[in-house]
């Protein structure tokens, strides 16, 4: 069995925090390399989880997408809002993930800067799901060191 990244990644950090840190010469360099150690720990995190966050959020933002189309009146902006709902992944590559990811994510701005200037129950709705989906998106982004 061939360890994986996820392994190598949890025993440097181990290494660097009980092996090599305790026998820097200050408190000072010995702190710094323990924090290097901790931030290991969060790329560990983000490593395994790294691809499903990223499609989580491209679906939630594809089906966002497809509800506010029947609600946007700009004919272009409906028309693109379409478009990326009927999109997929490419590929599974965190570099493919995230280019999708920035397409989406700028398309949802321009979609928020549209709602805010329409009235009515729909596009206080739609907002609204806006902004829920903006925190559920900061709360993917969160790791171990950031939940408390």
């Amino acid at each position: 069995m061939r360890p994986g990244v996820d392994v190598y990644l949890e025993e440097l950090g181990r290494a660097l925090a009980q092996d090599f840190a305790p026998k820097l010469p200050t408190a000072f360099e010995q702190s710094a390399l323990a924090r290097h150690a901790v931030l290991l720990g969060a790329v560990v995190e983000e490593f395994d989880r790294a691809a499903a966050r990223r499609i989580e959020e491209n679906q939630a933002l594809r089906a966002l997408f497809a509800d506010a189309a029947g609600i946007i009146p700009d004919p272009d902006l409906r028309t693109r809002l379409r478009a990326a709902s009927a999109t997929g992944e490419p590929s599974f590559t965190v570099h493919d993930l995230d280019a999708g990811n920035a397409g989406l994510r700028r398309l949802l701005v321009e979609l928020h800067e549209q709602v805010e200037q329409l009235a009515g129950e729909p596009a206080a709705a739609l907002e609204a799901a806006i902004c829920r989906e903006l925190v559920r998106s900061t709360e993917r982004r969160r790791t171990a060191l950031n939940r408390f």
